[in-house]
């Protein structure tokens, strides 16, 4: 028993050693006039991001978002609906850096995401992500996202219908944020 205790101690700090944490995401503001006219609404988005760098090349971790009015959450993509409405989303990934030319690194994201739109039903989602990630000191990197490909699945509340969508989103996908590594 002690030297199965003792081996995951030391797989642990194996682990631990070529491992860090990262912390960050992004946020977006706004105005929105509806078509049609009337009131402009104030719209904003806050999607903090945890990660853990597991080593060189792969990482793992979420965004848990909330976003208010008429702005995109889960994946980037296609807005929910009219302005107002509010948005809770998590999306867990797995990244997966394919090339690593100090300081500018390209990835993956392979994500799920889970949307719950209050009054409004939820969005699934499965797909990958690609980005950038360029650090700008040895704490801190400016990350972007380019796209989507993959599956989305919208379920309105009340209409008993959902939508689904397959394919690759470049229009509306484009992220921006900053991570501080520890």
């Amino acid at each position: 028993m002690k030297k199965i205790l003792l081996l995951a101690v030391v797989m642990f700090a194996s682990l631990n050693a070529s491992a860090q944490f990262y912390a960050g995401g992004s946020i977006g503001f706004g105005s929105v006039k509806p078509v049609g006219g009337g009131d402009s609404e104030f719209v904003f988005k806050i999607l903090p991001e945890v990660g853990y760098q597991i080593n060189d090349q792969w990482a793992a971790g979420a965004v848990l978002g909330y976003s208010k009015g008429d702005f995109a959450m889960a994946s980037g993509t296609d807005t929910f609906g009219s302005t107002g409405r509010e948005v809770f989303v998590i999306s867990p990934y797995a990244r997966y850096t394919a090339a690593d030319w100090d300081p500018v690194k390209l990835f993956c994201d392979g994500e799920v995401s889970f949307a719950s739109i209050k009054n409004g039903g939820s969005y699934f989602a499965l797909g990958v992500s690609p980005g950038i990630a360029v650090a700008l000191t040895d704490k801190v990197s400016f990350v972007t996202h380019l796209g989507f490909l993959g599956f989305e699945n919208r379920s309105p509340e009340g209409s008993g219908k959902s939508g689904t969508k397959f394919g690759l989103d470049f229009r509306n996908s484009c992220s921006f944020g900053v991570y501080y590594n520890f």
